[in-house]
């Protein structure tokens, strides 16, 4: 199966602070930040690799933060490339945080595949005291009630989801149950969306270039954990940083050929058909 992939871009804040993007590094200044989910396509296949959000509240909260933002909504993103939100047959949720799984109500047609770890960690960590909020202060708290009332899995471990398009657990690093998607098509091997295991391409190829792992921040895993993923991870693409697709790295817009639209948002195309 040869897939076409993009990233879309539904928003962006512009100054994010480094040092919530790589462990223990207090000093890298900021960055402008995307906020993006995956589109894998074949003539018979509409797939999203998250959903983004669209909340008022939120943005007007992250431009007071982070200074000048924009989002527009993901279903009007689509639209840009010719996708409606019927068509969309299959999602697949790198974990459950608010801007990956914010707008998952927004294609009702969808199956739904999130790591049932993911789910289950969240529905625990959602009964401890307030004290613990940490665990679920970014997470998309009516999730495990929207899935089960909708056609949705709660996957185990590994699983093919259509042919060359794979999921594959990377637990306790982001988040206790987080995934990534591995998409291979036949004339040019693999491709990996990595959600929130890699905000930045610094984090698997070091900061500034050096070629260290910077493991990422924002995580309730352990750096070790995510050092021997991101290792694995990496390993599963011939250590070919380019093939790790992040959805919060504005370097993609210069890596890919990318177009930009009138409000400053962009999309990737990563791989056409032929």
């Amino acid at each position: 199966m040869n897939w076409a992939i993009q990233i879309l871009e539904y928003g962006y804040v512009d100054r994010f602070p480094a040092s919530n993007l790589f462990a223990a590094q207090p000093n890298e200044g900021h960055r402008r930040m995307p906020y993006c989910f995956g589109l894998v396509r074949s003539p018979d296949r509409c797939i999203l690799v998250d959903t983004g959000f669209f909340d008022a509240a939120v943005h007007e909260r992250l431009t007071r933060k982070y200074g000048e933002t924009r989002w527009a909504h993901p279903v009007d993103v689509l639209a840009r490339v010719g996708v409606a939100p019927e068509q969309v047959d299959t999602i697949l949720l790198t974990h459950n945080h608010f801007d990956h799984a914010g707008c998952v109500g927004a294609f009702p047609a969808a199956h739904v595949y999130i790591q049932r770890r993911e789910i289950d960690s969240y529905v625990a960590a959602a009964e401890r005291a307030h004290r613990f909020e940490f665990l679920t202060r970014s997470c998309q708290a009516d999730l495990p009630e929207h899935l089960a009332g909708r056609t949705a899995t709660l996957v185990d471990g590994f699983a093919e989801i259509a042919p060359g398009v794979e999921l594959r657990p990377a637990h306790d690093t982001h988040t206790a149950g987080s995934q990534v998607v591995a998409v291979t098509s036949d004339s040019d091997g693999a491709w990996v969306f990595a959600g929130d295991n890699v905000y930045s391409y610094e984090n698997v190829e070091g900061l500034h270039g050096d070629g260290v792992y910077a493991p990422i921040a924002m995580t309730t895993g352990s750096a070790t954990t995510w050092l021997a993923f991101a290792d694995e991870m990496l390993a599963g693409v011939g250590h070919d940083t380019r093939r790790i697709l992040p959805f919060h790295e504005a370097a993609v817009w210069d890596r890919f050929p990318s177009t930009t639209f009138d409000d400053g948002l962009h999309v990737a195309e990563i791989r056409r058909r032929p």
